[in-house]
Protein backbone atom coordinates (compact mmCIF):
# COMPACT_ATOMS: atom_id res chain seq x y z
CA UNK A 1 0.00 0.00 0.00
CA UNK A 2 1.28 3.32 -0.62
CA UNK A 3 1.51 6.04 2.06
CA UNK A 4 1.90 9.43 2.94
CA UNK A 5 2.58 10.31 6.56
CA UNK A 6 1.68 14.06 7.57
CA UNK A 7 3.83 14.67 10.24
CA UNK A 8 6.55 16.83 12.38
CA UNK A 9 9.77 15.02 11.20
CA UNK A 10 13.62 14.56 12.67
CA UNK A 11 15.45 16.45 12.88
CA UNK A 12 12.57 18.86 14.14
CA UNK A 13 12.58 18.46 17.72
CA UNK A 14 9.36 17.04 18.31
CA UNK A 15 8.01 14.07 20.30
CA UNK A 16 5.35 13.88 17.39
CA UNK A 17 8.52 13.27 15.05
CA UNK A 18 10.15 10.79 16.32
CA UNK A 19 6.64 8.45 17.07
CA UNK A 20 6.46 9.26 13.39
CA UNK A 21 9.89 8.27 12.48
CA UNK A 22 9.56 4.73 13.78
CA UNK A 23 5.75 4.62 12.71
CA UNK A 24 7.25 5.30 8.98
CA UNK A 25 9.76 2.67 9.59
CA UNK A 26 7.57 -0.17 10.86
CA UNK A 27 4.96 0.58 7.69
CA UNK A 28 7.83 0.10 5.47
CA UNK A 29 9.10 -3.03 6.98
CA UNK A 30 5.82 -4.11 5.93
CA UNK A 31 6.44 -3.76 2.97
CA UNK A 32 4.77 -0.39 2.30
CA UNK A 33 5.43 2.18 0.21
CA UNK A 34 6.08 5.07 2.80
CA UNK A 35 6.48 9.02 1.93
CA UNK A 36 6.51 11.37 4.60
CA UNK A 37 5.31 15.00 4.31
CA UNK A 38 6.96 17.15 7.30
CA UNK A 39 5.93 20.29 8.50
CA UNK A 40 8.02 23.23 9.55
CA UNK A 41 11.73 22.11 9.60
CA UNK A 42 11.68 18.09 9.46
CA UNK A 43 13.35 16.29 6.97
CA UNK A 44 10.92 13.94 5.10
CA UNK A 45 10.33 13.57 1.58
CA UNK A 46 8.40 16.95 0.96
CA UNK A 47 8.06 19.57 3.27
CA UNK A 48 5.40 22.34 3.79
CA UNK A 49 3.40 25.00 5.62
CA UNK A 50 0.20 23.84 6.42
CA UNK A 51 -0.49 25.88 9.16
CA UNK A 52 -3.52 28.25 9.31
CA UNK A 53 -5.99 29.43 6.70
CA UNK A 54 -6.12 27.09 4.00
CA UNK A 55 -3.08 25.31 3.93
CA UNK A 56 -3.99 22.13 4.81
CA UNK A 57 -5.50 21.71 1.78
CA UNK A 58 -2.40 21.80 0.27
CA UNK A 59 -2.60 17.91 0.58
CA UNK A 60 -4.77 17.66 -2.16
CA UNK A 61 -2.12 18.01 -5.09
CA UNK A 62 -0.20 15.06 -3.34
CA UNK A 63 -3.75 12.67 -2.68
CA UNK A 64 -4.00 11.28 -6.43
CA UNK A 65 -0.83 9.18 -5.41
CA UNK A 66 -1.33 7.89 -2.13
CA UNK A 67 -4.52 5.15 -0.92
CA UNK A 68 -3.42 6.17 2.67
CA UNK A 69 -2.96 9.59 4.00
CA UNK A 70 -1.80 9.08 7.78
CA UNK A 71 -2.58 12.29 9.91
CA UNK A 72 -0.05 12.80 12.74
CA UNK A 73 -2.51 15.23 14.43
CA UNK A 74 -1.47 17.78 16.84
CA UNK A 75 -3.51 20.89 17.06
CA UNK A 76 -0.39 23.38 16.96
CA UNK A 77 0.58 21.64 13.38
CA UNK A 78 -2.37 23.19 11.63
CA UNK A 79 -3.75 25.96 13.45
CA UNK A 80 -2.79 29.66 13.47
CA UNK A 81 -3.45 31.70 16.76
CA UNK A 82 -4.28 34.29 14.30
CA UNK A 83 -7.79 35.33 15.09
CA UNK A 84 -11.27 33.57 14.49
CA UNK A 85 -11.81 33.90 11.13
CA UNK A 86 -8.20 32.21 10.74
CA UNK A 87 -9.60 28.95 12.70
CA UNK A 88 -12.69 28.90 10.72
CA UNK A 89 -11.12 28.89 7.51
CA UNK A 90 -8.57 25.84 8.90
CA UNK A 91 -11.91 24.35 10.07
CA UNK A 92 -13.45 24.75 6.63
CA UNK A 93 -10.58 22.88 4.91
CA UNK A 94 -10.46 19.76 7.22
CA UNK A 95 -14.17 19.51 6.33
CA UNK A 96 -13.37 19.81 2.93
CA UNK A 97 -10.25 17.49 3.07
CA UNK A 98 -12.75 14.82 5.04
CA UNK A 99 -15.65 14.78 2.72
CA UNK A 100 -13.38 14.56 -0.78
CA UNK A 101 -10.80 12.00 0.73
CA UNK A 102 -13.03 9.80 2.92
CA UNK A 103 -11.32 7.04 1.64
CA UNK A 104 -7.67 7.64 2.05
CA UNK A 105 -7.57 9.83 5.49
CA UNK A 106 -6.51 8.16 8.40
CA UNK A 107 -6.06 10.84 11.79
CA UNK A 108 -3.55 9.73 14.93
CA UNK A 109 -4.62 11.94 17.59
CA UNK A 110 -2.16 12.56 19.37
CA UNK A 111 -3.79 15.59 21.23
CA UNK A 112 -7.22 16.99 20.84
CA UNK A 113 -8.67 20.25 21.93
CA UNK A 114 -12.21 20.73 23.98
CA UNK A 115 -12.82 24.97 23.46
CA UNK A 116 -14.85 25.94 26.33
CA UNK A 117 -16.33 28.18 23.63
CA UNK A 118 -19.20 27.10 22.43
CA UNK A 119 -19.19 28.55 18.91
CA UNK A 120 -15.48 26.60 18.54
CA UNK A 121 -17.18 23.17 20.02
CA UNK A 122 -19.44 23.15 17.58
CA UNK A 123 -17.19 23.77 14.93
CA UNK A 124 -14.90 21.11 16.43
CA UNK A 125 -17.62 18.59 16.54
CA UNK A 126 -18.34 18.87 12.91
CA UNK A 127 -14.86 18.45 12.22
CA UNK A 128 -14.75 15.29 13.83
CA UNK A 129 -18.48 14.12 12.58
CA UNK A 130 -16.72 14.50 9.42
CA UNK A 131 -13.18 12.80 10.34
CA UNK A 132 -13.19 8.91 8.65
CA UNK A 133 -11.15 7.69 11.18
CA UNK A 134 -9.50 8.25 14.50
CA UNK A 135 -6.92 6.64 15.86
CA UNK A 136 -6.53 6.89 19.96
CA UNK A 137 -3.57 5.34 21.94
CA UNK A 138 -5.70 4.76 25.17
CA UNK A 139 -9.41 3.76 25.87
CA UNK A 140 -9.25 6.58 27.92
CA UNK A 141 -8.47 9.12 25.04
CA UNK A 142 -11.43 7.96 23.28
CA UNK A 143 -13.47 7.85 26.47
CA UNK A 144 -12.86 12.02 26.75
CA UNK A 145 -13.66 12.35 23.26
CA UNK A 146 -16.93 10.50 23.37
CA UNK A 147 -17.76 12.67 26.48
CA UNK A 148 -16.86 15.88 24.80
CA UNK A 149 -18.33 15.41 21.30
CA UNK A 150 -20.25 11.93 20.34
CA UNK A 151 -19.84 8.04 20.27
CA UNK A 152 -18.00 7.34 17.65
CA UNK A 153 -18.99 3.27 16.10
CA UNK A 154 -16.38 0.83 15.69
CA UNK A 155 -15.65 1.56 12.16
CA UNK A 156 -14.84 4.88 12.96
CA UNK A 157 -11.96 4.78 16.04
CA UNK A 158 -9.31 2.30 16.24
CA UNK A 159 -7.01 1.61 19.37
CA UNK A 160 -3.49 1.26 18.54
CA UNK A 161 -0.70 1.03 21.55
CA UNK A 162 1.88 4.07 21.66
CA UNK A 163 4.79 1.57 21.14
CA UNK A 164 3.29 -0.68 18.39
CA UNK A 165 5.99 0.72 15.93
CA UNK A 166 8.71 1.70 18.48
CA UNK A 167 11.98 -0.27 19.04
CA UNK A 168 15.40 0.34 20.93
CA UNK A 169 17.89 2.48 19.71
CA UNK A 170 20.18 0.74 22.26
CA UNK A 171 20.94 -2.75 23.09
CA UNK A 172 23.15 -2.57 26.13
CA UNK A 173 23.58 -3.68 29.87
CA UNK A 174 22.69 -1.30 32.61
CA UNK A 175 26.68 -1.25 33.64
CA UNK A 176 27.84 -0.53 30.45
CA UNK A 177 25.10 2.87 30.59
CA UNK A 178 25.96 3.97 33.74
CA UNK A 179 29.60 3.71 32.69
CA UNK A 180 28.83 6.26 30.14
CA UNK A 181 26.76 8.58 31.74
CA UNK A 182 29.25 8.83 34.65
CA UNK A 183 26.31 7.39 37.06
CA UNK A 184 28.12 5.65 40.19
CA UNK A 185 27.28 1.34 41.22
CA UNK A 186 24.72 0.75 44.15
CA UNK A 187 22.50 4.14 43.22
CA UNK A 188 18.77 3.59 42.54
CA UNK A 189 17.63 5.88 39.74
CA UNK A 190 15.08 7.08 39.20
CA UNK A 191 14.60 8.94 35.59
CA UNK A 192 12.33 11.95 34.19
CA UNK A 193 13.08 12.55 30.59
CA UNK A 194 12.00 14.57 28.02
CA UNK A 195 11.32 18.10 27.07
CA UNK A 196 11.18 20.60 30.00
CA UNK A 197 8.00 22.60 30.22
CA UNK A 198 5.04 22.76 33.20
CA UNK A 199 2.46 20.47 32.46
CA UNK A 200 5.45 17.77 32.36
CA UNK A 201 5.66 18.63 35.99
CA UNK A 202 8.96 17.30 36.72
CA UNK A 203 9.02 19.77 39.49
CA UNK A 204 6.54 17.23 41.33
CA UNK A 205 9.21 15.12 41.10
CA UNK A 206 11.78 17.11 42.80
CA UNK A 207 9.34 18.12 45.65
CA UNK A 208 8.90 14.55 46.44
CA UNK A 209 12.31 14.24 47.23
CA UNK A 210 12.75 16.57 49.96
CA UNK A 211 13.52 15.29 53.32
CA UNK A 212 14.70 12.60 51.39
CA UNK A 213 18.25 11.66 52.88
CA UNK A 214 19.05 8.38 51.70
CA UNK A 215 22.41 8.63 49.42
CA UNK A 216 21.52 5.61 47.80
CA UNK A 217 18.34 7.12 45.82
CA UNK A 218 18.67 9.37 42.96
CA UNK A 219 16.40 11.49 40.95
CA UNK A 220 18.11 12.47 37.31
CA UNK A 221 16.20 14.71 35.37
CA UNK A 222 16.97 14.90 31.79
CA UNK A 223 15.91 17.09 28.90
CA UNK A 224 15.97 20.40 26.89
CA UNK A 225 13.71 23.14 26.21
CA UNK A 226 11.27 22.82 23.16
CA UNK A 227 10.01 26.20 23.56
CA UNK A 228 11.33 29.50 24.30
CA UNK A 229 8.23 30.46 26.68
CA UNK A 230 9.02 28.30 29.38
CA UNK A 231 12.68 29.85 30.45
CA UNK A 232 10.87 30.78 33.87
CA UNK A 233 9.78 27.49 34.40
CA UNK A 234 13.03 25.71 33.78
CA UNK A 235 15.01 28.17 35.85
CA UNK A 236 12.74 27.64 38.82
CA UNK A 237 12.89 23.88 38.17
CA UNK A 238 17.21 24.21 38.23
CA UNK A 239 16.99 25.94 41.84
CA UNK A 240 14.55 23.43 43.31
CA UNK A 241 17.03 21.03 41.85
CA UNK A 242 20.27 22.94 43.53
CA UNK A 243 18.38 22.88 46.62
CA UNK A 244 17.23 19.53 46.94
CA UNK A 245 19.77 16.68 47.95
CA UNK A 246 20.12 13.47 45.28
CA UNK A 247 18.72 15.50 42.40
CA UNK A 248 20.10 16.24 38.97
CA UNK A 249 19.60 18.47 36.12
CA UNK A 250 20.87 17.11 32.91
CA UNK A 251 20.01 20.02 30.48
CA UNK A 252 20.50 18.55 27.23
CA UNK A 253 18.96 17.83 24.10
CA UNK A 254 18.25 14.01 23.97
CA UNK A 255 18.94 12.05 20.65
CA UNK A 256 17.23 8.54 20.55
CA UNK A 257 20.42 6.64 21.09
CA UNK A 258 20.64 8.71 24.14
CA UNK A 259 16.95 8.35 25.28
CA UNK A 260 17.40 4.79 25.61
CA UNK A 261 20.34 4.89 27.64
CA UNK A 262 19.16 6.73 29.90
CA UNK A 263 15.75 4.51 30.49
CA UNK A 264 18.68 1.47 30.06
CA UNK A 265 20.56 2.89 33.23
CA UNK A 266 17.38 3.65 35.42
CA UNK A 267 15.73 1.71 37.69
CA UNK A 268 12.62 3.45 38.06
CA UNK A 269 10.82 6.24 35.31
CA UNK A 270 8.81 8.96 36.80
CA UNK A 271 5.98 10.26 34.83
CA UNK A 272 4.45 13.51 37.13
CA UNK A 273 2.66 14.96 34.12
CA UNK A 274 -0.27 17.52 34.70
CA UNK A 275 -2.10 17.26 31.83
CA UNK A 276 -0.93 14.85 28.60
CA UNK A 277 -3.56 12.46 26.38
CA UNK A 278 -0.46 9.87 26.21
CA UNK A 279 3.09 9.31 27.14
CA UNK A 280 5.89 8.21 24.67
CA UNK A 281 7.92 7.74 27.40
CA UNK A 282 6.12 5.40 29.14
CA UNK A 283 5.62 3.60 25.88
CA UNK A 284 9.56 3.41 25.84
CA UNK A 285 10.13 3.04 29.15
CA UNK A 286 7.99 -0.73 28.61
CA UNK A 287 10.46 -1.63 26.12
CA UNK A 288 13.23 -2.04 28.39
CA UNK A 289 10.57 -2.99 31.37
CA UNK A 290 11.00 -0.10 32.98
CA UNK A 291 8.73 0.17 36.26
CA UNK A 292 6.58 3.60 35.67
CA UNK A 293 5.49 5.79 38.58
CA UNK A 294 2.65 7.80 36.76
CA UNK A 295 0.53 10.46 37.80
CA UNK A 296 -3.54 9.88 36.93
CA UNK A 297 -4.13 11.97 34.25
CA UNK A 298 -5.36 11.72 30.29
CA UNK A 299 -4.49 8.42 29.21
CA UNK A 300 -1.82 6.95 31.24
CA UNK A 301 -3.39 4.81 33.49
CA UNK A 302 -3.95 2.66 30.52
CA UNK A 303 -0.70 2.40 29.71
CA UNK A 304 0.83 0.90 32.93
CA UNK A 305 0.91 -2.53 34.26
CA UNK A 306 0.99 -4.67 37.23
CA UNK A 307 4.38 -3.85 38.86
CA UNK A 308 3.67 0.32 38.17
CA UNK A 309 2.45 2.97 40.29
CA UNK A 310 -0.13 5.40 39.87
CA UNK A 311 -0.65 8.70 42.17
CA UNK A 312 -3.22 11.28 42.14
CA UNK A 313 -1.96 14.20 43.95
CA UNK A 314 1.65 15.13 45.02
CA UNK A 315 1.60 14.31 48.71
CA UNK A 316 0.52 10.50 47.23
CA UNK A 317 3.74 10.48 45.04
CA UNK A 318 6.04 11.86 48.42
CA UNK A 319 4.70 8.89 49.39
CA UNK A 320 5.36 6.10 47.11
CA UNK A 321 9.05 7.69 46.84
CA UNK A 322 9.08 7.29 51.10
CA UNK A 323 7.72 4.36 50.31
CA UNK A 324 11.21 2.97 48.26
CA UNK A 325 13.59 5.07 50.36
CA UNK A 326 12.36 2.98 53.56
CA UNK A 327 12.67 -0.31 51.69
CA UNK A 328 16.61 0.50 50.49
CA UNK A 329 19.30 0.34 52.55
CA UNK A 330 22.12 2.87 52.59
Amino acid sequence: MRYLVVSSYPPMKCGIGKYAYQNVKGLRKSGNIVNVLSIEEGEGDFRENLKGWFNILKLFKYSLFYEKILIQYQEYFYYSDRGQLNRMATNLSFYLLFILLKKKIILVAHEISYPRNRVNKIFERIKWFLCPKIVFHTNVEKENFEISFFKLSPDRFELLNPAEHYYKFRDITKKQAREELGIPEGCIVFLCIGFIQPHKGFDRAVKAFRGINNESMRLYIVGSLRLDNYVDYLNDLKKLVFDTPNTFLMEQYVTDELFDTWLIASDCVVVPYREIWSSGVAARAKLFDKPIIASNVGGLKDQIGAKDMIFNDDEELRIIVKEFSDMLVI
